[in-house]
């Protein structure tokens, strides 16, 4: 094969790779550590899943139709929201609503940068590119999200007695759960932050990675690497400060006051 030539992974050589994978979930049955069962379910639905995904997206990408495009993007949007109020403690159904709104605001306008301004697609829907930018920018803002929300409230609970102390010297709702907001933040960009202090020095990104395999110029390659981190990291960040937000009005009234019931409601759940 010319080194130029695109690569593509045949199906026995995947199975033979899934050696080291069926050995190591033998050892953790040995072992007795745990985790056999939901590694096996986590293979095989991520096989079955990315199956259909393609079969999906041959139909999505033969279209000449907005609305198909929107409607997989309004679908991704949703399940990522429930992905993310699965992930809570004690989820709801306006957390769902809150990430829905949170993300579909932020990755819009991410999406409308990166396609006419950085990409300059046309027609701006075309599948090919919106959906596996969409796909990788939620990928990452949900986890992103998810850690902000989830730090939030554990940060809430664990110094409840130093936020009340703060509202009774007269500080407000911002000012008393700063801490909280500040580690919130760190949980959720630390992640993305570390992924791009070791790009293109200890690891090749996925995406870069693929587009060399197929051939593609190197300096084309990091090109959409680098859109994909910035549109990530920008995705994160704003998602995350806007989730905060939204989250703090649960936890706080209007008049700067704690909602102790809200807390111990959660940390009963």
């Amino acid at each position: 094969m010319n080194a130029h030539d695109g690569i593509t992974p045949n199906w026995p050589g995947i199975l033979a790779l899934a050696i080291p994978l069926a050995v190591g979930i033998l050892i953790l049955a040995r072992q007795q550590l745990g985790l056999v069962r939901p590694l096996i379910i986590a293979t095989t639905r991520m096989v079955l899943q990315l199956l259909a995904l393609g079969l999906v997206l041959g139909w999505v990408f033969s279209t000449t139709s907005p609305w198909v495009v929107l409607g997989m993007a309004a679908v991704m949007l949703v399940v990522s929201a429930s992905t993310v109020n699965a992930r809570q403690r004690s989820g709801s159904w306006l957390l769902r609503v809150e990430v829905l709104i949170t993300l579909a605001l932020v990755v819009a306008v991410v999406m409308g940068l990166a396609v006419k301004l950085a990409l300059g697609v046309s027609p701006w829907y075309s599948p090919q590119v919106m959906i596996p930018l969409l796909g990788m920018l939620l990928g990452n803002s949900v986890s992103g999200v998810t850690l902000a929300a989830e730090r939030l409230d554990s940060e809430l609970r664990q110094n409840r007695d130093l936020v009340e102390q703060r509202l009774a010297l007269g500080a407000t709702t911002r000012q008393a759960a700063h801490e909280a907001i500040k580690a919130a933040i760190h949980a959720a960009l630390t992640p993305t932050i570390n992924s791009m202090m070791i790009a293109g020095i200890v690891a090749i990104p996925g995406m870069m990675t693929g587009q060399l395999l197929q051939g593609a110029n190197p300096t084309v390659a990091l090109r959409y690497q680098i859109l994909i981190y910035i549109g990530i990291s920008g995705t994160v960040c704003l998602s995350s400060l806007l989730l905060l937000s939204l989250r703090l009005r649960h936890y706080f009234t209007p008049f700067d006051q704690l909602r102790v019931a809200q807390l111990d409601e959660k940390q009963n759940s």
